[in-house]
């Protein structure tokens, strides 16, 4: 059973950001059982890299499609991933360091509750933007 379960709830209407989302929650799940399963530093360091790059390739694509549409609160949604990415940033500098299994008891429940967090009160703002912008 994964610790972090994905809810319809957490849907933001957009197919293709629902199905981001939910990869984000596959990837903490996986790194927690991996935790749970005494995996090395080297395995984590790996699927942590993975979450924090698909993180950001996330956070830039849904950018580029507000961008397309001309979302209205464009500048405040970037500064939400802004804040986000900033923080993804000093922990893979920890990383680096050899901190990795740190880093990722303190960053899967961090991106959880973040991503909970901004598609409740920042993301599904965007869904009669991107519906009229022909974005489902």
């Amino acid at each position: 059973m994964a610790l972090y379960e994905w809810k319809d709830e957490y849907s933001v209407g957009v197919t293709r950001f629902d199905n981001h989302h939910k990869k984000l929650f596959d990837i903490v799940n996986r790194l927690h059982e991996m935790m749970k399963e005494g995996k090395g530093a080297d395995v984590i360091e790996k699927v942590l890299r993975e979450l924090v790059d698909y993180t950001r390739y996330h956070l830039t694509e849904e950018e580029k499609t507000m961008e397309r549409i001309g979302y209205s609160d464009i500048t405040n949604h970037k500064r939400a991933h802004k804040i986000f990415t900033d923080q993804l940033n000093e922990a893979m500098v920890e990383v680096d360091k050899g901190r990795a299994i740190f880093v990722v008891i303190k960053l899967s429940s961090t991106i959880i509750d973040w991503l909970i967090n901004h598609i409740f009160v920042i993301d599904k703002k965007y869904l009669s933007e991107m519906t009229a912008g022909g974005v489902q």
